[in-house]
């Protein structure tokens, strides 16, 4: 029985780490899920949208930070012009003068705010845990063990090739065949109410004919998942560049070919993983793509960088007229 579900045993206890996530994340999807009465796409609409409003601040910043690094980018060419065939010592002598710049306008390079990609990242992991352990996080079926899962699954013969190592999506697009022998030998774990539950969120995974629910395959119409994910990914980028380019154009040309080569990776990867994992990821991404192209075309009219810039210009006077009166009084 033990060799028989492996994966059972794996799934269920998915990654330690992020199990709070899970728990916070199930809790948020019920709770839409009832709200929206139990239509799971709209619900996951509103949690990409409420998860990108957390995010917001974290963009504004990255925003700020690269107006601050336009800003000093006429001075920081007048060093490089300084030294056009640089030597050992003229670089050395040249970043200790750039040192002297970031550390004079309060700047740190290496600090270009990739937080928001970050907490994109952690949602992301809590997203694909609610999506793959829907039974145990979102409709609450708890007190589930590795033992009891391998109960389970030995009573539905599910077997690893089946249904890979996600048992609990397995167990929720095979609910129907197995019913009666869930309710009848684990009553205490797929009572009445969890069953209606259960039969709600099973249908509500297949939308117009796409069952979110299995992975994306080529030959069939769950394809177009993985396609409008790589689009979308790829629109998010575009737009990403071009206002990058209008705000700090000194910038976009140093950068050059590479900008080009990240702006086409992003959506490649994004292609590639909407195939590994669920149609539900790829939904999730492509939402959350969408959002996130409306937001930057936000923040780029309502944050203009030349506005922050101007406020940096005048944050940084008062600053250092504030440390120069500082030192009169100490002397």
């Amino acid at each position: 029985m033990n060799t028989l579900l492996l994966a059972a045993d794996t799934v269920s206890s998915g990654f330690g780490l992020f199990k709070p996530l899970y728990w916070l994340f199930g809790k948020c999807m019920f709770f839409l899920m009832e709200l929206c009465s139990n239509e799971y796409f709209l619900a996951l609409v509103i949690f990409v949208i409420l998860t990108r409003l957390i995010l917001f601040p974290f963009n504004v910043h990255q925003q700020k930070t690269m107006a601050k690094s336009a800003r000093i980018q006429p001075k920081i060419q007048k060093i490089q012009k300084k030294y056009p065939n640089p030597t050992p010592q003229d670089r050395q002598r040249m970043n200790e003068e750039m040192q002297a710049l970031y550390q004079r306008e309060g700047h740190n390079p290496m600090n270009m705010g990739c937080g928001p990609m970050v907490f994109q990242m952690v949602f992301l992991m809590g997203i694909i845990g609610i999506i793959y352990y829907p039974i145990q996080y979102v409709i609450g079926v708890g007190g589930f063990n590795s033992d009891v899962f391998n109960e389970i699954a030995a009573a539905v013969n599910y077997t690893t090739g089946e249904g890979g190592n996600y048992f609990q999506l397995w167990l929720l697009s095979n609910f129907e065949q197995f019913k009666d022998v869930l309710t009848t030998q684990f009553a205490d774990y797929f009572t009445p109410d969890r069953v209606q539950m259960i039969e709600a969120y099973r249908q509500s995974m297949i939308i117009g004919g796409l069952d979110l629910s299995v992975q994306p395959e080529w030959k069939d119409i769950t394809v177009i998942i993985p396609i409008i994910s790589f689009v979308s990914s790829l629109g998010s980028s575009i737009v990403s560049m071009l206002i990058q380019k209008k705000n700090n154009p000194a910038m976009a040309q140093q950068q050059g070919l590479s900008m080009k080569l990240m702006m086409l990776m992003m959506p490649l990867f994004s292609l590639f993983i909407a195939f590994q994992v669920t149609g539900a990821v790829g939904v999730y991404w492509t939402i959350s793509n969408l959002v996130a192209i409306v937001q930057q075309l936000a923040i780029a009219q309502f944050f203009p960088p030349k506005r922050s810039q101007a406020r940096l210009m005048i944050e940084n006077t008062i600053e250092r007229r504030s440390r120069e009166a500082s030192l009169k009084k100490i002397k």
